[in-house]
């Protein structure tokens, strides 16, 4: 091969070598292709048809597929209902993958320094600032007695989930259990602007007639409608014509 030639099979290469993953558009995408707003990326209709397995302690829920690249499970389909995971497993929007419960979606808090006190003992309820230490004259052990780590959505929060992330129970669980989930509610689909599986925030993939959305700092976008809808003038909802 040439000099000149091996300089043009260079130049063909180089905008393949500096492609940025996850900076797609939905224009972009082929006829074959959906756009996932949740790496900003084309996926193919189907999924891929060779798909590597998850590693480790991870899985992905019925329909999706884990992406090498991505080191993340995606949809195979869009507008795809809620994830749902194995038995025993758990979905974590902000890995986009399926944990084990009390595994890797499990942080325990730190223990506080000081225990309950005497005018205040210890009470059972969720692991808090002060899980592991009894409370000074109280009956039973203190679990943050002196401070209220009790059943606090809003202190479970800061204490176990990285910064950014909400603790979300799993949806479909019923009655007390210590299982969460940390979950992005800035850009996850099912729980977008609050947790979903206690009434807060809005299911993305919920709306009527909608085909593409998206979560945009906590907030449903709407980017393509199902046939026989139009989508609406702000973007968040489809109107059936």
């Amino acid at each position: 091969m040439t000099l000149f030639a091996r300089l043009l099979v260079l130049a063909a290469a180089l905008p393949l070598a500096f492609a940025v993953p996850g900076s797609s558009t939905e224009s972009s995408c082929k006829s074959s292709e959906f756009y996932w707003s949740g790496k900003n990326c084309c996926l193919p209709h189907g999924g891929s048809p060779n798909p590597p397995s998850p590693p480790g302690g991870k899985s992905c829920p019925s329909n999706w597929n884990w992406h090498g690249g991505y080191e993340c499970c995606v949809p195979n389909h869009p507008n795809l209902p809620p994830p749902q995971c194995g038995s025993g497993w758990g979905w974590d929007g902000g890995s986009k993958c399926c944990f084990p419960h009390g595994t890797s979606t499990t942080v325990t808090p730190t223990p506080s320094s000081k225990p309950g006190s005497p005018s205040w003992p210890g009470q059972p309820g969720y692991p808090g600032s002060g899980g592991g230490y009894p409370g000074n004259g109280g009956s039973k052990p203190g679990h943050g007695g002196g401070y209220g780590w009790k059943r606090n959505h809003k202190a479970r929060n800061v204490s176990l989930c990285p910064s950014g992330l909400d603790a979300c129970p799993p949806a479909g669980l019923t009655g007390s259990t210590d299982d969460w989930e940390c979950v992005d509610t800035a850009s996850d689909l099912q729980s977008c602007g609050g947790c979903a599986s206690i009434g807060k925030g809005q299911d993305c993939t919920a709306i009527e007639g909608a085909w593409n959305v998206g979560c945009n700092s906590g907030k449903c976008v709407v980017f393509t409608c199902a046939q026989g809808y139009l989508r609406s003038l702000d973007n968040k909802s489809c109107v059936k014509v």
